[in-house]
Order: structure tokens, then sequence, then C-alpha cells
């Protein structure tokens, strides 16, 4: 970035779109974690390598990041942007690493209260959208078993166009039970529940706006706790079968085909509670490492583990200063820092828009 400042020609080579979608690539696909790392809830950023080999990350390795609103809480993050949003519905478009954020104006929505939300990039239209998904009322179920039928209206932000799209009667008969959708491979995912308590993915799809259903796999019980998440560029889901158990399932939506479990993590009784209640996470993520024992990094907010990758046993906690432990914030998912700015997408859009609009009058 400071190579901007040098040339206006490098600084127009930098800034174009090939250049940070190439850049982007390489350092998704960067084995040794270089870009990555853990974002905070309140905000701060702690890079992953660290992580696989201490018990303990110091205030000093934490890096702390300045959000364009103090009082915004995360919505979700792709590609190095971060969707924010506060209980005013002020809402913000922000990559931390360039310090660059783009303001959402004259939104439609009015309450937060009831509302799910999602952020996801569409590559076929280089867009980044968030989605506003909100009951006019709580669901719950009469003397016959019957749902309540409560208004839902879906409310779309585009970033290239800085447009907004509202979308009534869908969703109908079904309530989404995780706050924050998690995306993944062009669909944002959340789990729904209808009125006989049986579950399914629910997908928005980012390039044609369409909704697409999904089966969950066959667990080894009926009555169990699951959580959507991401292992590498997989959809996944982790689930355990009691409150007592002490080893949980990871399953993975194969290459967007079929469920396949990966593999069963062994962790000790004092952890099974975190694992078993669903009110403590969104969401989770996996990162592996490449070492000799292939170590993996379980995020389970507000818990950071490393599990050995051999044996699929706990071989320590992470310890973050200002985390949970230390009476701050918990871990919300891995970040990936990028170069993608989103006032230049934008500013694309909004000249695309003007170069129509003048050859169509």
């Amino acid at each position: 970035m400071r190579f901007t400042s040098v040339l206006k020609s490098w600084n127009q080579q930098i800034s174009s779109p090939h250049f940070v979608n190439t850049h982007l690539k390489i350092a998704a696909n960067d084995k040794k974690f270089r870009n990555h790392g853990i974002i905070f809830e309140n905000l701060q950023f702690c890079r992953l390598p660290p992580l696989f080999n201490k018990r303990q990350v110091t205030d000093e390795e934490l890096i702390h990041m300045d959000p364009p609103n103090l009082s915004a809480f995360f919505v979700g993050s792709v590609n190095g942007l971060i969707c924010l949003c506060n209980h005013e519905l002020e809402t913000y478009i922000w990559n931390p690493t360039i310090s660059k954020s783009k303001k959402i104006h004259d939104s439609p929505l009015r309450s937060s209260s009831n509302t799910k939300f999602g952020f996801g990039y569409d590559e076929s239209h280089d867009d980044y959208k968030a989605l506003f998904i909100n009951y006019s009322s709580l669901c719950y179920y009469d003397s016959m078993c019957n749902v309540s039928n409560p208004k839902i209206v879906v409310y779309i932000y585009s970033l290239r166009t800085d447009s907004w799209t509202t979308v009534h009667g869908q969703l109908q008969g079904n309530f989404l039970t995780n706050t924050l959708g998690k995306y993944i491979n062009g669909k944002i995912n959340w789990i729904s529940c209808n009125r006989l308590g049986i579950g399914k993915i629910i997908s928005f799809n980012t390039a044609d706006e369409t909704w697409g259903t999904l089966e969950l796999p066959t667990f080894r019980q009926d009555n169990c706790n699951y959580q959507l998440g991401v292992v590498g560029n997989d959809l996944s889901l982790i689930n355990t079968s009691n409150f007592m158990d002490t080893s949980s399932d990871v399953w993975i939506f194969k290459n967007c085909e079929f469920w396949t479990k990966l593999f069963t993590i062994e962790y000790h009784p004092n952890l099974s509670h975190f694992m078993w209640a669903p009110h403590l996470s969104d969401a989770f993520s996996i990162q592996f490492h490449e070492s000799n024992n292939g170590d993996f990094l379980l995020l389970l907010p507000p818990l950071i583990m490393i599990f050995d990758g051999s044996t699929r046993r706990l071989k320590h906690n992470v310890y973050v200063e200002g985390s949970v432990d230390d009476g701050g914030c918990d871990a919300i998912e891995i970040y990936v820092e990028s170069i993608v700015n989103p006032l230049t997408i934008f500013d694309q859009g909004r000249r695309i828009q003007n170069h129509l609009a003048e050859n169509s009058a």
C-alpha cells in the first residue's frame, strides 16, 4: 500500500481490479497463513501462526484496529472486508488493513430486533452484498402446533450499485436459528427450523439472489446440538450428541456435493458445556497448520483450541490478553487481510451506471 504513493501509474496498477483479485487469491492460498488472523469482538486482530505454538498471546501481539463506528457489532467478513452494524442501524463495509470504509445510506430497515444478518461476495459481478432478514414478531406455537406466521422482509444491499432491494414472501414457515449467516462458495448459510422442530440449512445465492435448501447429515443421535461453520473451503457442521459428551463430530459438505464426516475431536469433560451450548456461538472455524502432525485450530467462541492432527486430541487452549478470560471480548472468526477497497468498488459501479445512463439518453 505504501507503493501506491510512489507513482500515479503504480497506484493505478495496484488499485486495478485484476491486481486486487490476484493478490486476494494468492493470500487466500498461502499455506503459512501470513495474511490470516483472528478478529475479536472488540475488533482487535491477532495473527494466526503464533497461536499454534503458544498457550498465551500477549497484548503486544494484538493489533488494535480503528473501526469507523465504535458501537458497531460484527455482521460478517469476506475477502478482507468486514460488515459492521450498530443498534441505530448505521452500517459500514470496512477494510481495516487499508483503513478504508463505506457507510451504507438509506437503509429501509427500521428495527434491528428479531433480525438475522449476512454478508457475502458475488464473484460474477465483483460485488459485496449485505442481508438483513427481519421478522415482524417472534415465532411461537399454538395449541394445535401451528407456527405463527410473522411477516418476513428481506433487505439486500449491493455495494457496487449502492442500492437496496426489498423482498417479501421469502422464508415463510422457517425460522433462522443463527443470527449471523456463514458465507462460503458464493452462498450465505443459516440453520433453519420449521414448526415440527426439523432442521435444515437455508442458503442465499449472492449472484442470482435466489434461495436454496440443504438437508443436514445423519447424526449419531437425533437429539444433538449442531453449529454451522467452515473448514477450509467447505461448509461444515460440528455436532455434539449431548451435554455430557466429550467428543464432537466435524462434517464437511465436500465439494458442494455430499456430506462426509471429516473426523471426531476429543476434549476434556470441562469443555463439554462449551461444545453443547448453542447460544455461545453462531459459528465455528477450523484452520489447519502445515506441521508434521497437521495440527488444527478450532475457533469456537469463547474458546480457541489447538488439536493434535494425528490424535485429534486437545493439545492446549490459547489464552489471549483482553479476551473473554480477562473480562474482555470473544474471538469472532478467521480474518484474511486484503487490499480490497470498498470505495473503489462503489466508485466503479457508479461510473458504470453513469455511462449506461448517458448511452440510454
